[in-house]
Parts: structure tokens; C-alpha cells; sequence
């Protein structure tokens, strides 16, 4: 019983076969490669759809991307019906070679190719009413404008452009399956986008043909386009950029802790964190296109490189506060010390006042001893004057000046402190309040204002 059933299926097999070969051969009779309606005033209509198998290859310098995907497209050809009762496949180049074929082209592919491993990737599956279903498959290189304003929290739609290169529409009208066009792939998985919808779409196909010397027409060829939308993944610039940068502009306020009088070290830490600071935003724009305007990564990258260069204006200003403190400083301890110095002339003065003789000078050069009453008196004479002396010089000079000085001295260094802790404080709360600001304008306000996506 098995081996009849065996043999009865071998039958139907070879059977079906023979037919499907006899069915081609007349369908080959039949059909050329001209328009099916030629000779008719309606057009012939062309129904299309995707399945994308695959993306990747984001060259945002380029502002090129890979697409592995299968085409699928149906119109009726009168000339390929049949009595068979099941679909026909071709499967065969050499057959399908004889046959009419959509002229549709990628108008905005870079590269494409079709696969022929192991053999041409293509099926055809003809109705006995003449309906033929034809299917491809592509890997092509597509442009796509992007709009980097809000880069990297930035949202793609690249396009997929198809026409049919020499038909207007009149003569073939190209439209997309009314049920689920473009489909793709749910384990696509991107590096740096997420898809978040395809959508079919029509673009303007009012295009010059015919072009010669002194005239042309123009008319509407038909035009389809399919969108991709893509959502860039924020996690990748999040920690090879964001991060670091706010971690170099963090290591700047360091010296706002230094001793203001330690200069070496407070310059040192200021020009790392520039250089370091500089360095990595030449290797954020690096892989990117050179556009006109600003990304948004360049908004905040100019803020650290402020908040950085700021830190190193308050350490230039503190270090001149405090030379000027220094300055006033030594003034003060030279006019304490002119101070001291007549002290020490009144002490000599009076030491002299203890001796019983005194040696006294004449023009001569002869030494001439004097008693001690008139070593008193002279000495009285000596102290008189050194007293009036000091009466006017010290209260309105020394002291006067030693003290105005001193309080400048002082009133520069407390100054500095205190613009040193101001900043401790004010540089982290400014550069919190700037987070806050830039993180909610380009993840929430302005995703959801046409206005802001257009400007910004």
C-alpha cells in the first residue's frame, strides 16, 4: 500500500511538472516585453511593497546607510493567462529575461546590486487570470539627509525613493499594496538608532523627459516613498561624550579648594582641564559631517569649555587680588620697620643717658670729654628733639600709613577668599541649573514643537 502511494505521488509530481513546463512554454509564446496595455488609454497599475531585511552602516559623514531588502511588486499582464489551476512559478532568469518587468530605480540609491548566490534571487508567481507576483531581492547604499540641530538626541527619517524610470504615470501607475507596504525586520538591531516606525508615503514625480537641444516635455512619473524612521540611542554619546566632558568641568572647580596662594598648582590643574577639555571636543566632531550650523552636542560642548574657562578667569582674578594683597603687605612691614628703627634710636638715647662721659667730636678731629652734667644736658637736647621728631613723623606717617596698608593688605586677601567660596558654590548650582535646562529643552520641549526641530 505504501509503495502505491509512493508511486501515485510520483505521478502527481511529475504530472504537475510536465504542466507547469507546458503552461510556461505557451505563456512564452504569448508574451514579450512591451507594455501589456500598450494599446490602451488607461495605465497599467503597479502594485509595490517592502520587507527590510536588515540596516546598518550609518556613515553620518557621508550621510549614507545599508539596506538588505526584499521588493515585492504585482500587475496583470493579460498576455501571461493560463488554464492552470494553481499559481505558475518562473523561477528560471532565461524566462523571466523574456518577460516585462516594472522599470522601477532607486532614485536616491548610492550603490545597489541584486544576489545571484547561489542563483539569481527572484521568484515569480503567475495567476491564470494573467496576475503576476514578482519578488527580488537588493542590498543598496542609500543617501539620507540628516538633520543634525539635535545631535545626539536627534530623530532620522531617511527616505527610500522609487520611480519608474521611463513610463509617466498615464502609462504605468506605481502605488503601494493597501495593506502593510513596508514591513521589516524585528531583530534589526542598530547600533546607534532604534527604528521606531516605517511608513509608505508619495513624493512629487514632476520630472523633464525627452530631452533634446531646444525643448523637453515634462510631466508626472509615479513616485513612492518609504520612510524610516529612526530614534538616535543616547547611551553611546552619553558615555564617550556627555560624561566626560562634565567630569572635566567637575575636576576644574578643584582649585576653587586650593590655597589661593598656591599658584603652580591652581595654573597647572586650570590648563589640564582646557587641554584635556579642548582635545576631547575635537574627537566629538570627528565622524561627522561639516555642517553650517550648531548641534546640539556643540551647545553643550562651548558650555563646559565656559564653565572651564571661567574657573581659570577667577584664578587669574584671585591671583591678582592677591598680589595686590602682597604688595600692600610689604609696604606695611617697611614703614613698621622705619618705626622700629626710630624706637631703637630712642633706646640708644637713653642708654646714653647712663654713661658718665661721653666723647664729643670737634672740627678738628680732637676727642673731647665731657662731664657728666653737660653730657646730661646735651643728652636732654638729643631726646627733645628726637621726641618732636617722632611726635610728627610716627602719629601722622608711620602709624597712619602702616595701618592703611595693612587694612588693604588684608581687605584684597579676604576679598579673594570670599570670591573663592562664592565659587565653590556658585559654578556647581550654575552648572546643575544648565543641566536642567538642556536636558529638558532637547529630550522634551523641543521633540514635541515642530518650530524647535525646524530652528534648533
Amino acid at each position: 500500500m505504501d509503495v502505491f502511494i509512493f508511486l501515485l505521488f510520483i505521478h502527481q509530481l511529475f504530472y504537475c511538472t510536465n504542466a507547469q513546463f507546458s503552461t510556461i512554454t505557451d505563456i512564452l509564446e504569448n508574451t514579450n516585453k512591451r507594455l501589456p496595455n500598450q494599446n490602451t488609454s488607461n495605465p497599467l497599475g503597479v502594485r509595490l511593497g517592502f520587507y527590510l531585511e536588515s540596516i546598518g552602516n550609518f556613515r553620518a559623514e557621508e550621510m549614507s546607510f545599508d539596506v538588505d531588502m526584499y521588493a515585492y511588486m504585482s500587475w496583470t499582464d493579460w498576455r501571461l493567462r493560463h488554464n492552470f489551476p494553481d499559481y505558475v512559478l518562473v523561477n528560471d532568469d532565461n524566462i523571466r529575461q523574456q518577460m516585462w518587468l516594472p522599470d522601477l530605480y532607486f532614485a536616491n540609491a548610492i550603490k545597489s546590486k541584486a544576489h545571484d548566490v547561489t542563483v539569481p534571487n527572484f521568484n515569480m508567481f503567475i495567476a491564470n487570470d494573467g496576475t503576476v507576483a514578482y519578488s527580488c531581492r537588493f542590498t543598496m547604499q542609500i543617501s539620507c539627509n540628516l538633520e543634525l540641530q539635535n545631535y545626539p538626541m536627534d530623530v532620522q527619517t531617511c527616505g527610500i525613493q522609487i520611480l519608474s524610470y521611463a513610463y509617466i504615470a498615464k502609462q504605468v501607475n506605481v502605488s503601494w499594496f493597501d495593506t502593510s507596504p513596508i514591513r521589516f525586520n524585528p531583530s534589526i538591531g542598530l547600533p546607534e538608532f532604534n527604528i521606531t516606525a516605517v511608513t509608505p508615503s508619495y513624493c512629487n514625480g514632476t520630472y523633464r523627459y525627452a530631452v533634446m537641444s531646444n525643448r523637453y516635455k515634462v510631466d508626472v512619473f509615479s513616485c513612492l516613498l518609504g520612510d524610516i524612521h529612526l530614534a538616535r540611542s543616547i547611551g553611546y554619546n552619553l558615555v564617550q561624550s556627555f560624561i566626560p566632558t562634565g567630569l572635566i568641568v567637575m575636576i576644574s572647580w578643584v582649585s576653587f579648594w586650593i590655597d589661593r596662594r598656591a599658584v603652580p598648582a591652581r595654573v597647572t590643574l586650570s590648563f589640564t582641564t582646557l587641554v584635556s577639555l579642548t582635545t576631547l571636543g575635537n574627537g566629538l566632531r570627528f565622524g561627522l559631517p561639516q555642517v553650517s550650523y550648531a548641534k546640539a552636542i556643540d551647545y553643550w560642548y562651548g558650555a563646559c569649555m565656559l564653565f572651564v574657562f571661567m574657573a581659570l578667569l577667577e584664578f587669574a582674578i584671585i591671583n591678582s587680588y592677591m598680589r595686590k594683597a602682597e604688595k600692600y603687605g610689604e609696604m606695611a612691614k617697611k614703614f613698621l620697620q622705619s618705626r622700629d628703627d626710630d624706637e631703637e634710636l630712642f633706646d640708644r638715647a637713653v642708654q646714653q643717658r647712663k654713661k658718665p662721659f661721653v666723647v664729643y667730636a670737634t672740627d678738628d678731629g680732637a676727642a673731647i670729654f665731657y662731664n657728666a652734667d653737660k653730657q646730661k644736658e646735651l643728652e636732654r637736647q638729643k631726646i627733645a628733639e628726637y621726641q618732636q621728631r617722632r611726635r610728627r613723623m610716627s602719629q601722622y606717617r608711620l602709624s597712619v600709613c602702616e595701618n592703611a596698608y595693612a587694612t588693604m593688605s588684608k581687605s584684597f586677601s579676604r576679598t579673594a577668599l570670599y570670591i573663592d567660596k562664592a565659587c565653590r558654590y556658585g559654578f556647581p548650582l550654575i552648572f546643575v541649573l544648565f543641566n536642567l535646562f538642556y536636558w529638558w529643552f532637547y529630550l522634551c520641549w523641543c521633540k514635541s514643537d515642530p518650530f524647535c526641530s525646524a530652528m534648533f
